[in-house]
């Protein structure tokens, strides 16, 4: 071959001639190491359960749900999330001893880890909507759960088990969200009870405290400080009036001490006089105290005694005092009581209207305090008719899901062992492997054939000394050339049948020491559906084991 100018096709035979058993060597070694490798890998069986999202059973324009119907990818990943975690994939490794070869060398998380990448959830989409599935606004009832397992019984059942989680986390999250409105509503309404009754009691505290100055006794206070403005201004009359009778009897007992003298007959002590000298001149006749006349003088005596002991006034005085000045000085006592009385009244009628002024005073700020509060109340009243209302709607809303009459999910088709492994794919593999075994068989007869420096033809010689060559003679091969050459290429195919035989033989035993059984097998019908029933017996009602759980 010309290095300089490359492979050219005339010499792909001599190529093939000198470096086929090469080239056939490498992709031979490079197609068994593949089926090795094939064969050496573990069986994965996978099983997966079919959920249907039932819609609400009641009609929504009865009953509207109170879990917010969302997005079903939405809730799917949040579901996915919370079942996929790090608790409950533990668990259910310890319950069905999965991964059990690589307890002893990873971490748990690690292990962990393997189970999540063999754990799928998938929408079952429909033919019509099978172009939407790369895009977000496809729509969706049903979805899968896939599960891949070494052993086909164990992937069925973690397949279930997952599905049952799903419905359960769903009942879980619908009866305690609808629970937590529940019981939001009635912390709101007995929060707004006691706010309620806080202000209803403020408001008595208020009335209490400012009797006599509520809005609604506005009116009347105005009428009765009218009232009391009349009746002051009626006492400021009398004693005007008083004031001014006392004047005037004044002045008659001045008249009538200026116009009396002590010999006035009408004085009560002039009278006085001259029935005691009447009484001693009829006792000097001789008439004792039993004489009708003197006893009626002594009579006249006693009443004018008493008379003049009752105007408070001495004798001396008493005897200068006539009738009339008496008169006068009596009516003067009269009014001096009037004006006391008047100013008694005055005194308390001011009080009052001090009382009243102070009371519609105090009215505006009790009344804008009221309003406040009035306010508040018929707030938290309208607050609380209408928690009650949604009250009532979450009793039925949670009686709804308690029953499960909401949207549910429910296993369309359960779990069920596989009958052949769905990995690894072996033909292809081998198919891989093959494609690789040739070309690294082409590489390696390029490669040998570009490193050797021989001469093979007569123009590889003509090139390098650049003289003609004149003739070429072919190689002679004797008998015992023949026999060499026919026992070299006889042990080298004992050899490379040897080797395939080996890889063939290594191959069938590795797959039997990884799986266990032999690398096809289906089990029949009857068979797999006598183990799904199995499975979900053994597993139970997702909704029994749920409820039997909350109990």
């Amino acid at each position: 071959m010309d290095s300089q100018q490359g492979i050219q096709l005339s010499d792909l035979g001599g190529i093939l001639r000198r470096r086929g058993k090469l080239m056939v060597s490498v992709a031979g070694l490079v197609a068994l190491t593949a089926y090795w490798v094939a064969m050496a890998l573990p069986n994965q069986y996978g099983s997966y359960a079919t959920v249907l999202v039932e819609p609400q059973s009641i009609d929504e324009r009865l009953v509207q749900a109170g879990v917010r119907e969302s997005d079903l990818t939405e809730r799917l990943g949040i579901m996915t999330a919370q079942i996929l975690s790090r608790q409950r994939l533990s668990r259910m490794i310890d319950q069905f001893d999965l991964y059990a070869d690589y307890a002893d060398d990873f971490q748990r998380q690690e292990v962990v880890d393997m189970m999540r990448r063999d754990v799928s959830v998938e929408p079952v989409l429909s033919e019509l909507e099978a172009d939407k599935r790369n895009s977000g606004d496809v729509e969706f009832n049903t979805f899968k759960i896939n599960f891949r397992a070494s052993e086909p019984r164990v992937a069925a059942e973690v397949a279930q088990s997952i599905a049952n989680d799903f419905l359960e986390k769903n009942i879980e999250a619908r009866v305690d969200q609808s629970q937590q409105s529940l019981d939001f509503m009635e912390d709101s309404i007995a929060s707004l009870t006691r706010d309620l009754a806080s202000v209803e009691s403020e408001v008595k505290q208020v009335k209490s405290e400012n009797a006599g100055s509520l809005p609604e006794e506005y009116s009347a206070n105005q009428r009765v400080l009218q009232d009391l403005s009349v009746q002051a201004r009626e006492a400021r009359r009398a004693l005007d009036l008083a004031t001014s009778d006392q004047a005037f009897w004044k002045n008659q007992i001045i008249a009538a001490v200026s116009m009396s003298s002590p010999n006035d007959m009408n004085s009560p002590a002039a009278r006085k006089k001259m029935l005691k000298a009447e009484v001693g001149r009829m006792r000097s006749q001789g008439y004792t105290d039993k004489h009708p006349d003197v006893a009626s003088a002594l009579q006249e005596i006693d009443m004018l005694d008493e008379r003049m002991d009752g105007d408070g006034e001495g004798d001396d005085e008493a005897q200068s005092n006539s009738y009339a000045e008496q008169n006068a000085k009596a009516e003067e006592n009269r009014a001096t009581l009037r004006i006391d009385a008047a100013r008694v009244e005055i005194e308390r009628l001011e009080e009052q209207v001090e009382a009243a002024e102070a009371r519609l005073a105090a009215t505006p700020a009790v009344e804008e305090r009221l309003d406040a509060l009035a306010r508040s109340h018929e707030y938290l009243s309208v607050a609380y008719r209408d928690f009650s209302q949604r009250r009532q709607q979450a009793v039925v809303q949670a009686d709804l899901e308690r029953k499960q009459l909401g949207e549910q999910f429910r296993i369309l088709e359960s779990a069920f062992p596989a009958p052949r492994p769905t990995s690894p794919n072996r033909v292809m593999i081998l198919f891989v492997g093959l494609l690789m075994g040739v070309g690294a068989g082409a590489g390696a007869g390029l490669i040998a054939e570009a490193t050797d420096t021989s001469l093979h033809q007569a123009k590889d010689l003509q090139r390098l000394v650049q003289l003609p060559v004149l003739a070429a003679v072919p190689a002679i091969l004797l008998e015992p050339d023949r026999a060499a050459r026919a026992k070299r290429n006889m042990i080298q195919a004992i050899v490379a049948v040897g080797i395939s035989t080996f890889f063939l033989a290594g191959g069938l035993v590795t797959y039997f020491l990884v799986n266990g059984s032999p690398m096809e097998s289906s089990a029949p019908g009857q068979e797999a559906e006598a183990e799904e029933v199995t499975i979900s017996e053994h597993l139970g009602s997702p909704v029994e084991r749920f409820w039997e759980g909350r109990g």
